[in-house]
């Protein structure tokens, strides 16, 4: 047998490996970069006229895995489409009386993948012109009736349960405006269909919200949009809390005097502003006071005395809260005054933008100020998260000023944040409490 010589080996081996190199480069050259996103087709279906209450259903194809979004002319919220299939988007936007969409208004649809961003646009939203009848081949399919069961309170694990009574042997689905698209509803009998969704931790459910269920046979669609129609059985009321200033607390201001409190619903539909009334010391100041759903604010100059404040408001769903707690002003003459502390920087209830939130106040100079702020929010609809944000110790200057910063890595639209200060010197103890809220978008 001929062995082969050792050296050749070794030289093809080389040579091999040599090849291997210096193909790798021009291989990894070749490599194609990935094609920009597109949006390939973009319509609307055409609707008989642009009123309120009328479903606008948009759709989009064009890259897979993207964000697809549409913005309306005359509407100021921008619709989030959902990606039904590869490549195509689908959504719908009930127009509500305070939109100002026209047969003249355009429409917009913007793809954005891996940081590339794509339009399109419609000329004019398609309003459908006026036209003989023409001879169905078969009836178009009907709804009679499409509802939600009433549930105790929207939160994520939770299951909204629909019925539709309508045209047998068709498909039916259901819709939740910048939810889902698409929910498949069963027929159970003939002419009932039942379908479901479970809440998911990020969704944001209301009861009232626009719900559309599509039903189509006979090559012809009908839709129902639930309306205002109610998920949720609201029967707890609301409360009021951080009132301020608290029930007996003797109050020694430096200037306008600040009497608010926050209003909480927990599981229900929020406080309606325009039930919200406030009397001090017997004399209606609702007027004259800040009221959201959030909050009551009024500031007022009060001579020394012993006043009652009384504050009555309702929720979205009619239930009732009264609270009434007194304090008393005092003008002291000068130093009897005992530890101060004040916030200097926000009022009571006051709106806070985004970014880093600074607080300052002031209290007696080299006096240590405890510190601690918590955060409480409502996401997934009305489902509290309550986070601790700062706490610290800090220390007054030789004036008596301090301050601190707190980052806030959550920032959410209605966010409430509780600033508890507790000053100490001398054996002489003073607390307060700051209530603060993140503007809304």
């Amino acid at each position: 047998m001929r062995l082969c010589d050792p050296r050749r080996l070794c030289a093809l081996f080389v040579s091999v490996f040599a090849l291997a190199l210096s193909a790798s480069p021009a291989a990894a050259a070749r490599k194609p970069a990935p094609p920009p996103p597109e949006i390939t087709a973009f319509d609307m279906e055409p609707v008989d006229r642009l009123a309120a209450g009328n479903e606008l259903f948009f759709r989009v194809e064009g890259t897979p895995s993207s964000r697809v979004t549409v913005r309306i002319g005359g509407v100021a919220r921008t619709l989030v489409l959902q990606e039904v299939d590869d490549g195509q988007y689908e959504g719908s936007y009930v127009l509500r009386p305070n939109d100002r969409a026209r047969a003249g208004s355009t429409a917009s649809a913007r793809l954005r993948r891996s940081g590339r961003t794509v339009t399109a646009a419609l000329p004019r939203l398609a309003v459908a012109a006026a036209a003989p009848p023409a001879r169905p081949a078969a009836p178009p399919p009907a709804i009679s009736r499409f509802r939600a069961t009433p549930i105790d309170k929207i939160e994520p694990g939770a299951e909204l349960k629909f019925a539709l009574e309508g045209t047998p042997g068709a498909k039916a689905s259901l819709a939740i405006e910048n939810v889902a698209n698409n929910v498949p509803m069963r027929e159970s009998s003939p002419g009932r269909y039942e379908g479901s969704y479970t809440i998911r931790r990020l969704d944001r459910i209301y009861s009232g919200m626009p719900i559309v269920a599509t039903l189509e046979a006979n090559g012809q669609a009908v839709r129902s949009n639930l309306g205002r129609s109610p998920m949720l059985v609201d029967a707890q009321p609301p409360t009021i809390r951080n009132l301020h200033p608290r029930d007996g607390e003797v109050v020694v201001p430096t200037g306008p005097v600040s009497i608010s409190g926050t209003f909480e619903d927990r599981g229900g539909l929020g406080v309606d502003p325009s039930t919200v009334k406030v009397v001090v010391d017997g004399r209606d100041v609702t007027s004259n006071a800040s009221i959201t759903q959030d909050f009551f604010t009024y500031r007022s100059e009060l001579p020394p005395g012993r006043y009652i404040a009384d504050v009555s408001a309702k929720d979205a769903a009619g239930n009732a809260v009264r609270s009434a707690w007194s304090f008393v002003v005092e003008h002291p003459s000068p130093g009897a005054i005992g530890l101060p502390l004040e916030v200097t920087s926000h009022p009571p209830s006051a709106m806070v933008s985004a970014g880093r939130l600074q607080i300052r106040g002031r209290t007696a100079p080299n006096a240590t100020v405890d510190v601690e702020v918590t955060g409480h929010a409502a996401v997934a609809g009305f489902i509290g998260v309550t986070q601790k944000l700062f706490s610290d110790r800090v220390t007054a200057d030789r004036n008596g000023n301090f301050g601190f910063d707190v980052q806030r890595r959550i920032q959410i639209p209605g966010m409430r944040y509780e600033v508890e200060l507790k000053a100490s010197q001398g054996g002489q103890v003073k607390d307060t409490k700051l209530v603060l809220f993140q503007q809304q978008r």
